[in-house]
């Protein structure tokens, strides 16, 4: 981790000490990160006095549920008129886990005019610094709750983290290293973790809250996903799968059904890149990318589908429908490989 600068912390004070009420945001398609870590920073700012109110773009996953005050959580898309009324009277944004306010959807406009102040803490490739009155970024990190993690305990000391506050980052942390199998060989996480863990938090049972909570609907759509809806490229080392709205709705499909689906790819042996490609219920074609090693998907998200995230996992939409989608994943796959054949 990049230590973090000590006149951001300073400026980080103040923008709480002066204001009354903060919205804190995170990105569409919110995710385990994206949830854990602003209830983490939100619990975090109310210990220290002030106002926060969590709003999401779209709803989330029901298995995250057990996290304390997720049913305080605004969702926009449910309730716009509550959500426009508390952003337009906050003092200050908090943005956690997206880089660019194109990432928060149906909100990005009303963000934008805000005339709060506005405080960015994410581990993005690529942050829109311009956007933001204040930003921590630093890609190195594994996770935006850890990086709340430390930017709110350096600002506040360890003591403004408690019980709640910890089994939010926690959970953040844990799923967006997929439970420490990536993004996580760095000596701070482990710090950061085991003083989560000295508020008294219960790895175990937030791990199976996670994990081991899964419908019989949901057991049998990665069945299905696994039998039906994988292609195997063994020259390119790829696979990928392609999951259209007739196979999620085969099995009743509920939101978050497909999370981390994209990660059974790599458990073959000689696959190092590997894809899910979704079809949504509004007809959009979503892309998750995985790699292994050396592939940067973040550059091939980029370069391809004007997509990005991480070197080793990263997202895009496609303008596509999801049989062209496919096919020019695969020739742009086919492309990168005779590229490396020829840079050889």
């Amino acid at each position: 981790m990049e230590e973090i600068n000590s006149r951001d912390i300073d400026l980080f004070r103040k923008l709480i000490a002066s204001s009354k009420s903060a919205v804190v945001v995170s990105h569409t398609k919110p995710d385990g990160d994206a949830i854990g870590s602003a209830l983490g920073i939100s619990k975090a700012l109310q210990n220290v006095g002030l106002k926060t109110t969590v709003v999401l773009p779209d709803d989330y996953p029901a298995y995250y549920d057990f996290l304390p005050q997720s049913n305080e959580i605004l969702v926009a898309s449910k309730m716009w008129d509550r959500v426009e009324a508390i952003v337009d009277s906050a003092d200050l944004l908090v943005c956690v886990d997206f880089n660019n306010f194109s990432r928060t959807d149906c909100l990005e406009n009303l963000l934008q005019k805000s005339t709060a102040q506005k405080v960015l803490i994410d581990h993005h490739l690529n942050p829109d610094t311009s956007a933001f009155d204040l930003v921590f970024s630093d890609n190195t990190v594994s996770s935006a709750s850890e990086l709340v993690y430390w930017v709110v305990t350096k600002a506040f000391g360890k003591d403004v983290i408690a019980y709640k506050g910890a089994m939010a980052l926690y959970t953040g942390i844990c799923t967006d290293t997929g439970s420490f199998s990536y993004s996580a060989n760095s000596p701070t996480l482990y710090l950061a973790v085991a003083q989560l863990l000295e508020k008294g938090i219960n790895v175990n049972e937030i791990h199976n809250k996670i994990y081991q909570t899964y419908s019989m609907g949901r057991m049998k759509l990665l069945g299905h996903c696994i039998n039906n809806c994988l292609k195997i490229f063994p020259e390119m080392k790829m696979a990928y799968f392609s999951v259209s709205q007739k196979d999620l709705k085969m099995f009743d499909a509920e939101k978050g059904d497909l999370e981390g689906v994209v990660n059974y790819t790599l458990m073959m042996k000689d696959i190092e890149v590997g894809a899910l490609v979704k079809e949504g219920d509004d007809g959009k074609v979503r892309i998750s990318f995985r790699s292994k090693y050396d592939f940067d998907v973040n550059r091939f998200a980029s370069k391809y589908f004007e997509g990005g995230g991480h070197r080793k996992a990263s997202g895009a939409s496609s303008v596509y429908d999801i049989e062209k989608t496919c096919t020019y994943m695969e020739d742009c796959f086919r492309l990168e490989l005779l590229n490396n054949e020829n840079n050889k």
